[in-house]
């Protein structure tokens, strides 16, 4: 383990510690309280990812991180469990990073849902806790269910991380420590590498032609920040020209299929579309909507996310889906679980743990992961760079 641990400590960290601006409830679209697209333009880098972050946390401590000074073959096997609330392709790639690092870092791993039921979702956490045979707790929650989870863990006093969804309460403050991304940033580099690579697959055009459609499901404030995101920075680099907000009832492949097609033939005036789809399932229900309409070669699609567009390069397809906003499982999984860690250690409290990034009003750690685009070139490296620098070999 020794060996595995000086591996990793000669990794640099691969992910970007920030703070997040606002995880509060959404508007109606408008941006007024957000950075202007100029102030929050990532730099360029052809799809490449830049991976130059620091060793250490910011402050310049070790606690939480894969590079812990930590032999966790010399304590007894945690058990950690996996509780989400809706299984998808993502959970699904969560749960197998989580058991392939359990090789790794001497844990058992137990994988539950609440199959999209919140009632299912209070219940179950109430009676795994009151099992009392788990050492701590990653979940997957919705923001309507944050608070009543983070008074339930607090009750039982068993550490919990949460992914994907801040678990912020009304006011916007962290109640459970929680690793998410940086939605509105998320926004901004998506529409950024549109804005930057469009003349290389539709060369010498007239760039007042294109349109924007944002493929959003409001209703899921995070996904509704992407949204923002995306827009401001359209705005900001094509002025006045049309943006749409494909608004869908669910977050499914079949919602976003008929919401793009329905744009699309309502506005037969556009000649060039940008598609910013918030979620790959969105991603791919809009891609499916431009090959049903025969016009792949006058629409340029991005989404977030690392599960259905790399299966889909695999399989050695082309089309109008270029390039992913791409925060790989392993990434979540890796440091939800070494925040984990820290806490069932007593190295950290679900307050002082990862410190640079708490907000004034938060009772409990944040960790906004930052990313950059992934393409059909660099999707392979960039998903095993995130494998190897937690110690698990592709």
């Amino acid at each position: 383990m020794k060996k595995i641990l000086a591996i990793l400590l000669v990794l640099a960290m691969v992910f970007s510690l920030v703070a997040c601006a606002n995880n509060g409830p959404a508007d109606d679209g408008s941006t007024n309280e957000q950075p202007t697209a100029n102030e929050t333009q990532p730099t360029d880098n052809n799809g490449q990812d830049e991976t130059t972050p620091p060793a250490t946390t910011p402050g310049g401590g070790t606690i939480g991180f894969v590079t812990d000074d930590v032999d966790h073959w010399a304590r007894e096997e945690l058990h950690i469990i996996y509780f989400n609330f809706n299984p998808t392709g993502i959970t699904g790639q969560i749960t197998l990073a989580l058991e392939q690092l359990s090789e790794v870092y001497n844990f058992r791993l137990t994988q539950q849902t609440a199959n999209n039921d919140s009632d299912a979702f209070i219940n179950g956490l109430q009676t795994i806790l009151i099992a009392g045979d788990a050492d701590g707790l990653i979940v997957d929650i919705t923001e309507e269910l944050a608070t009543r989870s983070a008074d339930i863990l607090r009750e039982f006093g068993i550490p919990a991380v949460c992914i994907f969804n801040a678990a912020v309460d009304f006011d916007g403050n962290m109640v459970i420590p929680s690793v998410n991304s940086d939605q509105f940033g998320n926004g901004v580099t998506q529409l950024t590498y549109l804005a930057d690579h469009y003349r290389d697959f539709w060369g010498d055009m007239d760039s007042s032609e294109i349109a924007l459609i944002v493929v959003d499901h409001s209703l899921n404030l995070n996904l509704h920040e992407r949204y923002r995101g995306a827009r401001a920075t359209f705005e900001d680099r094509f002025p006045g020209q049309p943006v749409f907000h494909g608004d869908t009832l669910a977050t499914s492949s079949e919602d976003a299929f008929s919401t793009v097609t329905s744009l699309i033939t309502a506005n037969p005036q556009i000649q060039y579309w940008f598609i910013v789809a918030t979620l790959e399932d969105l991603g791919l229900g809009a891609t499916r909507a431009v090959e049903a309409l025969g016009i792949e070669d006058r629409v340029l699609i991005t989404s977030s996310g690392t599960s259905i567009l790399p299966v889909q390069w695999d399989e050695g397809w082309e089309g109008p889906w270029i390039a992913n906003y791409a925060v790989p499982a392993f990434l979540f999984a890796g440091t939800a679980l070494f925040g984990l860690f820290a806490m069932i250690d007593g190295r950290a409290t679900m307050e002082t743990l990862w410190p640079d990034t708490f907000l004034p009003g938060d009772r409990a750690a944040r960790f906004t992961l930052s990313a950059h685009m992934m393409t059909r070139e660099t999707y392979q490296d960039h998903i095993a760079g995130f494998m190897r620098a937690f110690g698990v070999e592709p």
